[in-house]
């Protein structure tokens, strides 16, 4: 099979390319606008005229990754026929591409990488305010059942210790504006 270069226009908030569509070896070549790739309804990079997307699905043989839109009126060259050896000649003879596919894969694995690790530092963050805060609520509740002698306290706290996984509270986690009616017996 050849490989053919077809050009399309795509008006403003036009689906170029639909996440989950299944694989049919097209790669697309931005000449002009500005679209937006989606993963999931999220936005996880703006595309500007000269970029290629769509390479992932079509190197790997695999569904699209991503739902690309256009945020103004784009021009777009899509080429068929890249299954399997006609992509490899076609990169073999133009080399050009070649390095631009290569450094929009590298670029693309930055920005996954840099993304991912922005998530994992928020998931962290997230993860240390959860775990101060139950462990300030397991202080309040042992300090509240020895004092009230309270079994009901005391169950909720081995029942929120064992969910948790946090055996024991801290008293230095305690947010006693948290507790303005029982502070005084928390504290004290």
């Amino acid at each position: 099979m050849t490989i053919t270069k077809s050009y399309f226009r795509y008006d403003k908030d036009a689906v170029i390319i639909k996440e989950g569509q299944p694989v049919d070896n097209r790669i697309f070549y931005l000449s002009k606008g500005t679209a937006l790739a989606e993963v999931k309804g999220k936005v996880v990079n703006t595309l500007e005229a000269g970029e290629w997307f769509g390479e992932l699905s079509a190197l790997l043989n695999s569904p699209r990754t991503a739902t690309v839109r256009a945020v103004t009126p784009c021009d777009v060259a899509v080429f068929k026929g890249l299954e399997d050896d006609n992509m490899i000649e076609a990169m073999a003879r133009d080399h050009k591409m070649m390095l631009q596919l290569i450094r929009r894969l590298g670029q693309r694995l930055v920005e996954t990488t840099q993304r991912a690790a922005e998530e994992t530092a928020e998931v962290s963050r997230q993860a240390l305010r959860y775990r101060k805060a139950i462990s300030g609520t397991l202080y309040a509740l042992e300090r509240l059942s020895e004092k009230f002698k309270s079994k009901v306290m005391e169950e909720t706290r081995q029942h929120l210790a064992g969910l948790s996984g946090i055996p024991t509270g801290d008293a230095a986690d305690v947010d006693l504006n948290a507790f303005p009616s029982s502070r005084a017996s928390i504290s004290g």
